[in-house]
């Protein structure tokens, strides 16, 4: 099943197609690839693997209101339709311009609010500031940093985050 349209006040966050390997490369770049796992597609030829992975009712790619595709959001490793872990990746030409904030706050909304979820978790490298920042921005708690531990199938300190849906209905999303 495809993700169900969500629009804000700048973007559009609509369901992954199998053709948008090419709106993907982004993930190719040095800036992305030093921040993801080996899960992650690191060449042309995996990313249509990757599509297929993502693909879902809790996947979006993010999108500008003229169409440009500038990243991706997802909630993943669901359990039971009320726990889920969300990763979020921003092409690195539309970073620090709050994309990623107003597409996290919209994706936490419509689970929360629309899909039942009561605990979203994020798993981010220790080292990646930006993300981390926007996390905590979103009301994720931070609950530990684990030492070498798994960050999608690579050895990395993890700053491990959740957000419950209590949470997140106190936490204002449009600063």
């Amino acid at each position: 099943m495809d993700a169900q349209e969500i629009k804000t006040k700048r973007l559009i966050l609509r369901s992954i197609k199998k053709n948008d390997a090419k709106n993907l490369k982004y993930l190719l770049k040095p800036e992305i690839e030093n921040i993801s796992g080996p899960y992650m597609p690191h060449n042309a030829k995996q990313l249509l693997q990757h599509v297929n992975r993502i693909r879902g009712n809790t996947s979006w790619g993010i999108t500008l209101d003229d169409g440009t595709f500038i990243g991706d959001i997802g909630i993943y490793s669901v359990i039971e339709n009320k726990i889920g872990e969300i990763a979020w990746y921003i092409d690195p030409s539309y970073w620090h311009q709050g994309y990623a904030f107003e597409a996290g706050s919209a994706v936490l909304k419509y689970c929360f609010e629309t899909l039942g979820f009561i605990r979203i978790s994020a798993q981010i490298s220790a080292d990646n500031q930006n993300s981390r920042h926007l996390a905590e921005k979103l009301g994720f708690e931070l609950h530990a940093i684990l030492p070498q531990a798994n960050l999608c199938g690579k050895v990395a300190d993890i700053a491990y985050y959740s957000v419950s849906a209590k949470r997140a209905s106190a936490t204002d999303h449009h600063k």
